[in-house]
């Protein structure tokens, strides 16, 4: 294992630690004079807790939620108990898609470990600030990019989520790739999900594809 905590296949397939190192060490600095989301533990959680060889769908959020309340380093998941807006229409979403299914945990580890990558534009938040979120995001995109990458080259199935218009131009680059499947909508936050994300099929579009490996979507 790395001293960072990522998966070493992570490593192996082509991601640029030097790159993170150099990003968290800024992190930290910023940290000693500024509220920084999520805790400096949890900010890779999407490369610590998710193997390369185990992903199977992409879900492309924006930023971590701006309260440490939430944060937990991963998209649209939360450590909180009260379940915030947009996982809220996930949730019903998925409710629809395959009656019974229960969510008793707003955190998505369960996603997780089937091979589901949360993973935000922005690995950090800093204020309500759009110009500071900006370069946080703009200080990210690099290895964002790399982490791309890293997934185009395996040249193994994919499902890519692209909810919203930041999402869907973050993840370009998956247009047209080899044994990737984009699927695009509205973001589920409440001022949006009525627009698309709420009448999409993406979970079971996802499931039809991925066959005898489908997710799971309990938590």
């Amino acid at each position: 294992m790395n001293s960072l905590g990522i998966d070493e296949s992570w490593i192996k397939g082509g991601l640029d630690i030097n790159l993170i190192e150099n990003i968290l060490s800024l992190i930290a600095q910023k940290r000693k004079t500024k509220e920084i989301l999520p805790s400096q533990d949890n900010i890779l959680n999407a490369l610590k807790l998710t193997s390369l060889d185990n992903v199977k769908v992409l879900i492309i959020g924006q930023d971590p939620y701006p309260s440490a309340e939430h944060a937990h380093g991963l998209a649209f998941s939360s450590l909180s108990d009260k379940t915030p807006a947009s996982l809220k229409n996930i949730f019903k979403k998925l409710e629809e898609d395959f009656p019974g299914a229960k969510h008793n945990s707003n955190t998505l580890t369960e996603w997780v470990k089937q091979g589901v990558l949360l993973l935000n534009t922005s690995l950090t938040f800093e204020d309500k600030n759009p110009k500071i979120l900006k370069e946080h995001t703009a200080l990210w995109k690099p290895v964002i990019d790399n982490i791309y990458q890293v997934l185009i080259n395996r040249e193994k199935t994919l499902i890519v989520f692209r909810w919203g218009s930041h999402a869907q131009k973050s993840g370009e680059v998956f247009e047209g790739k080899k044994n990737i499947y984009v699927m695009d909508t509205t973001h589920p936050s409440p001022l949006s999900a009525h627009r698309g994300f709420m009448s999409s099929d993406h979970f079971i579009k996802c499931n039809d594809i991925l066959g005898n490996n489908a997710i799971d979507w309990s938590t």
